[in-house]
């Protein structure tokens, strides 16, 4: 679990969650959950437990009952599963981002799409990073709506 939380470590420097907070976005009725960095480490840990649950050293031990037959092998930890669990932490904490970016970029584009053109602001979404993006067009959207 320690080796999926360096994974998600390493997703969190890669993305662009970075080192944020787990917070809540909204632009009108969309409310988009960015898991942060608590997030990530989270999900890379559960998944290379998960990853270690299937296919670690203790893969086929039973937890209860007994089991007849089995040698006194000793059970050790290679190398290879903690490196297996690191790669299924960064896997599974990207596929959380990844999950997270495309609601974003979906939301921005739907906010950007009820706005008004502007050159300028299409410009800067096509080059931003998706959080970027979705600020940008939640901007462009809120400039549009009427004052209250």
């Amino acid at each position: 679990m320690l080796s999926g939380a360096v994974g998600g470590i390493v997703n969190a420097l890669v993305s662009d969650n970075g080192f944020i907070k787990p917070s809540e976005e909204s632009a009108g009725e969309v409310t988009i959950i960015r898991p942060g960095f608590a997030g990530n480490v989270l999900l890379g840990a559960v998944a290379a437990f998960v990853s270690w649950g299937l296919y670690g050293a203790f893969a086929n031990t039973a937890l209860f009952g007994t089991v007849t037959g089995i040698g006194t092998e000793e059970i050790s930890v290679s190398i290879s599963s903690i490196a297996g669990a690191l790669l299924v932490g960064i896997g599974g904490a990207r596929w959380l981002t990844n999950e997270v970016d495309k609601k974003l970029l979906r939301t921005a584009a739907t906010a950007a799409a009820a706005s008004k053109a502007n050159f300028e602001e299409s410009r800067k979404i096509a080059i931003a990073t998706p959080a970027q993006a979705f600020n940008i067009a939640k901007k462009m959207y809120q400039n549009e709506q009427p004052r209250s």
